[in-house]
């Protein structure tokens, strides 16, 4: 069974009729402010669950002066100083919810003689990650596995800040496959290697990247919520869809460009003076009819990492690879009414629509879009490894 269900949604939003968005900066809310009548338009929220940060944009209106030829800073300096915190809720008649939190990155004060609605403060936020891409380190952790080390960069005083400003609501982190059931020490009973990990000059976000891409995990944010998780380990589907009013607009296509029939992982384990090899097929359905499989199935994909250093490293980074690539044969882009209950890192199910166009697709990237006029809408783009 679905975790939501479209026609729920439907009556709760009263039939979308009235799209709501609200933007707290700094916990509070510009709309609000008596000495200065500003209104918050063209709101876009970018949430994924892609190795990249989530990002908001949104436009200040009415914070220029005509007579004096001056935007009002001053009585909007809380508002729009960089760093303060972001919070924006989006939704339909009363019922809004949380699809985005961060910190203010950049402030734009734009100007167009021609048009007073193009004469804006636009402000652009980022999620935990902007902050996680600005340091650079070189530096030996006290974690002996990566889930730990993920653990032990996320308690750093900087974050737990952001917590404390309630910018990060939480933070969870699955055990790696290199950490033993329980975290028994690697060697055994009693044993206690020194085998810390290391950061060299990369930043918080690289060094976490990194790591989900050595283990097939993936590392995102979904309104203040961190998750660092295995890649696709959220199985229950979020969602049916079926045609109807609801659905504004969709793409959805299948392309074999770059998949190949096999993956295999190269590597010298050292040690022991041998070779390390892992192979993978790809079992998926690749097309309607059979003219697509012998084509993909001909094809391999060879990688060879120094990096790699065990048969279990060897495997881990072929299954990575493999989905990476299988992934790219369907994509999903449709736009519906505005739905802020769609997040990334989630599987949804096409129903209804047709051989092929029916289908299993694993979300990607929600971006949601909210204008003063009245129009709300959240577009799902997503992708899928077979037919």
């Amino acid at each position: 069974m679905a975790a939501i269900d479209l026609n729920q949604l439907y009556e709760k939003y009263e039939a979308f009729h009235q799209p709501l968005g609200r933007v707290l900066l700094g916990g509070n809310d510009p709309e609000e402010n008596k000495k200065v009548k500003v209104a918050v338009t063209d709101i876009m929220v970018e949430t994924t669950s892609e190795l990249k940060a989530g990002i908001a944009t949104f436009s200040i209106l009415y914070a220029y002066d005509t007579s004096s030829g001056a935007f009002l800073v001053d009585d909007l300096k809380k508002y729009v100083a960089l760093g303060t915190d972001v919070t924006i809720y989006l939704g339909h008649s009363t019922n809004a919810t949380v699809v985005f939190k961060g910190y203010i990155a950049k402030v734009d004060f734009v100007y167009d003689a021609s048009f007073a609605g193009d004469t804006v403060i636009r402000i652009t936020a980022m999620d935990v990650k902007g902050i996680m891409m600005a340091n650079n380190n070189s530096k030996r952790l006290k974690a002996n596995y990566y889930s730990d080390a993920v653990k032990e960069i996320l308690d750093q005083s900087t974050y737990q800040t952001l917590k404390n400003n309630n910018i990060i609501d939480s933070i969870t982190i699955s055990d790696t496959p290199d950490k033993p059931p329980g975290g028994a020490p690697a060697g055994g009973a009693g044993e206690s290697p020194d085998n810390r990990i290391e950061m060299v000059a990369e930043s918080d976000y690289d060094f976490v990247v990194k790591a989900a891409r050595k283990f097939n995990f993936e590392f995102f944010t979904v309104g203040g919520n961190i998750a660092f998780r295995q890649a696709k380990s959220n199985t229950q589907e979020l969602a049916e869809i079926y045609p109807s009013s609801m659905i504004l607009s969709y793409d959805i296509g299948y392309d074999i460009t770059g998949l190949v029939g096999e993956v295999k992982v190269r590597t010298l384990d050292i040690g022991k003076a041998s070779k390390v090899e892992v192979k993978k097929k790809n079992t998926g359905k690749f097309s309607i009819g059979s003219k697509a499989k012998p084509l993909v199935s001909g094809q391999s994909f060879v990688y060879i990492d120094s990096s790699i250093e065990t048969q279990a490293d060897a495997d881990n980074r072929a299954n990575y690879i493999l989905e990476d690539i299988s992934y790219r044969l369907g994509h999903l882009e449709m736009k519906l009414c505005g739905m802020p209950e769609l997040v990334p890192g989630r599987f949804v199910i096409l129903k209804g629509f047709g051989a092929a166009i029916s289908n299993k697709f694993y979300i990607t990237d929600v971006i949601h879009e909210y204008s003063m006029g009245g129009l709300y809408t959240t577009k799902i783009v997503g992708k899928a490894a077979t037919l």
